[in-house]
Parts: structure tokens; C-alpha cells; sequence
């Protein structure tokens, strides 16, 4: 398995993503809202087309889904892969383990009854 290495700007987003889960934040969040806080934690602007493009490059490689919202503007969540990575950032960033609310997903498993 190849590894693809992460942009900043693309750690900075699943970064802020699994913050947001482990505060029980579930379902997508926009985009310029994820883009809001990680140019809040920074001195310089964050350029929106430049930070669009690495989202697209992570919904590509499997680790975000996205969409749109009823009013279209674009939003995004963490796919299982991704919520793996964000774990890891979130690790390395803060030294705790990331505490994410585990769902049901419905699948049985050989142990089940």
C-alpha cells in the first residue's frame, strides 16, 4: 500500500474534523466553516481555492466524504479511513487518544447470536 503523504492544510482539516467528532459533532460540517477555524489558528489567510483543492484531493483518496447542503454549500465528514488518519494527527498533535462516540453500523459479525 502506498503512502500518500498530507499537506498541512490537509492535516489542519482532519484535525479540526476529529475534534469536532470527539465533541459529538456527527454529520458533514461545511466547509467554510472548517476552513474558518483552521485560518483562525494561523497568522497568515488561508487561500480558499488552494484549501478547496486538498479537501478534493482527500475526498479522492477516500479519507472525507463531501456534498452539498439543501442550500449548496459544499460540507464534509470523515469516512471510517479517514477518521483512522485523523486519529493518528490528533494523537501526534495533542498526545491523547482520540475519543470518537463508536455507532452502530449494523453489520453482524461471526460472534453475533
Amino acid at each position: 500500500m502506498k503512502k500518500n503523504r498530507l499537506s498541512k492544510n490537509q492535516k489542519d482539516a482532519l484535525f479540526v474534523l476529529a475534534i469536532l467528532e470527539s465533541k459529538n459533532k456527527v454529520g458533514p460540517i461545511g466547509v467554510s466553516k472548517v476552513r474558518a477555524m483552521v485560518e483562525s489558528s494561523r497568522d497568515g489567510d488561508l487561500d480558499p481555492s488552494n484549501f478547496r483543492k486538498g479537501l478534493h484531493v482527500l475526498a479522492s483518496r477516500g479519507l472525507i466524504e463531501m456534498g452539498r447542503y439543501r442550500n449548496l454549500s459544499l460540507a464534509m465528514q470523515l469516512t471510517r479511513v479517514g477518521r483512522h488518519d485523523a486519529a493518528k494527527i490528533y494523537r501526534e498533535r495533542t498526545g491523547a487518544e482520540l475519543d470518537i462516540q463508536t455507532e452502530d453500523d449494523e453489520q453482524i459479525s461471526i460472534f453475533d447470536n
